[in-house]
């Protein structure tokens, strides 16, 4: 928790206006067909709501039903100093309220590598946690079990999670056994069209996990293709979490899917891992107070998007598209945006910046859509003092920790292509230049990171003696990148 700043003539920033539209669609824009009563039109209209910025305090604040969109600038008071500037924002997530009572139907498909690497421990590992995520479905869940190798299987299709349901699935996992070679793609696909977005419900859960221990070579292997089907099927309220077993599958396509698809991404090193991992991202699944969660920004003229660091985004002609994802209770995303601001020849004073957009379905209200939208605009300064007193040092440390984490992961790819030279080099200034910060934010996360990008530069001695290690290097650093980017 950042300390309160001592009180100071520096003026109120960013000042947002929010507005809230409880939007009555379905996930294809078709009217709902219940009719709400009128204390429910009262209360969403209560759900959604902002607060006025506060000196020392939070910030300025947006709630829109189970989730509370904070957004802090780097600096309160922009520089003009110069006819363009950086600004860094921190768009802070978090999901309101506990899980309380039933949780939300789960439509769940795990799809699951049965090629000729995942002989013996693997697969025999696999097949246990699987059994184990059995005995966590409720009877108004369903699953798909989908197998692959060169081929697809669909062992259990939605089949509805009771005694008969599980019975079938149990025997179907037991039943599983290696072969073949790797059509990842087609049965990525093959899931997708599991979950018809003719039969969705508001208030369910649709979540497909996939799990690969190689690559791709059946079928479609381009990650871009791959990714943008991900995307377009969290459009449609389907979520993708990856699982990447060993160390040879890839990471770039696993990372790419769980990015687009608003899950999670998760290296396991070792087989005795497996069921933990699950177990874990089953937890957090259930958990969820908010999911499709989605941030819009649109822009002021002069104002670009530069970089979301840590997720998935796209350019748009007016800003950009970030997908989160879900939101469990009391979990927080912290994204940080880089943002590109040509003064211009305006005058100086207050500098519209733009807007910011979210959607997601509220799962504590059966998967009500809730939106919320806030106004941005910043007082702008020719004084260097002025300007420096309006620092957010919170903000200041996570963009050092999200950029020393791309660093780690440039790092990672020199290490991949041999360049061991310019890994050393790269984590050597990270490390230089969070010392630096260190000393002027002091900071436990700072000193925690510049100690795993230490660690990372002995790393490479070992990485060099085998390329056994050099795989494990990789996959490690870049596991630790991604995760320090959420």
């Amino acid at each position: 928790m950042s300390k309160p700043r001592p009180s100071s003539p520096v003026p109120l920033v960013f000042t947002m206006f929010a507005l809230l539209v409880t939007s009555g669609c379905t996930g294809k824009g078709e009217p709902r067909r219940e009719a709400a009563s009128e204390p429910a039109k009262a209360e969403a209209k209560v759900e959604a709501k902002a607060e006025a910025p506060v000196p020392g305090g939070l910030g300025w604040v947006m709630t829109s039903g189970s989730v509370k969109l904070e957004v802090l600038p780097q600096f309160e008071v922009l520089d003009r100093r110069s006819g363009t500037l950086d600004v860094h924002l921190l768009l802070r997530l978090r999901g309101e309220g506990e899980v309380v009572g039933e949780r939300p139907p789960l439509d769940l498909a795990v799809v699951l590598d049965r090629s000729g690497s995942m002989v013996g421990e693997k697969l025999l590992a696999v097949k246990q946690a699987t059994l184990d995520l059995l005995k966590e479905l409720k009877p108004h869940d369903r699953l798909t079990l989908i197998a692959y190798d060169s081929e697809v299987e669909v062992l259990t299709e939605r089949v509805v999670a009771d005694e008969r349901g599980l019975a079938a699935a149990r025997k179907a996992v037991l039943a599983i056994t290696d072969r073949g070679g790797t059509a990842l793609g087609p049965a990525l696909f093959r899931g997708f069209e599991v979950f018809d977005p003719k039969t969705r419900k508001e208030g369910e859960l649709r979540h497909l996990m996939l799990l690969s221990d190689g690559q791709a070579n059946e079928g479609e292997k381009d990650p871009l293709v791959l990714g943008q089907r991900a995307r377009e099927n969290f459009g449609h309220g389907v979520s993708v979490s990856t699982l990447g077993v060993g160390l040879d599958y890839n990471e770039e396509l696993m990372t790419r899917l769980a990015d687009q698809g608003g899950g999670r991404y998760h290296f396991i090193q070792g087989t005795d891992a497996i069921s933990r991992v699950l177990s874990d991202e089953f937890a957090g699944l259930v958990a969820t107070v908010a999911s499709g969660i989605e941030v819009t920004m649109q822009m002021a003229p002069g104002v670009q998007v530069r970089q979301v660091y840590g997720y998935s985004w796209q350019e748009t002609p007016q800003g950009a598209s970030i997908l989160v994802g879900s939101l469990a209770a009391q979990q927080v995303r912290e994204i940080v945006v880089k943002l590109q601001v040509n003064f211009g020849t305006g005058s100086t004073g207050q500098l519209a910046l733009g807007t910011i957009d979210l959607k997601a379905k509220d799962q504590t209200q059966q998967g009500r859509p809730v939106e919320g939208k806030l106004a941005l605009s910043a007082p702008t300064s020719v004084d260097a003092e002025e300007v420096r007193r309006s620092e957010r040092t919170e903000v200041t440390v996570r963009v050092a920790e999200v950029e020393s984490a791309a660093q780690m992961q440039a790092a990672a790819l020199a290490v991949d292509s041999g360049d061991y030279d310019k890994a050393r080099q790269v984590l050597k200034d990270s490390v230089v230049a969070l010392e630096q910060q260190q000393k002027m934010t002091p900071s436990p996360k700072l000193s925690k990171q510049i100690v795993e990008l230490k660690e990372a530069e002995a790393g490479l001695d070992a990485a060099r003696q085998s390329a056994e290690q050099a795989k494990i290097y990789g996959k490690q650093s870049k596991a630790k990148a991604y995760k320090l980017g959420k």
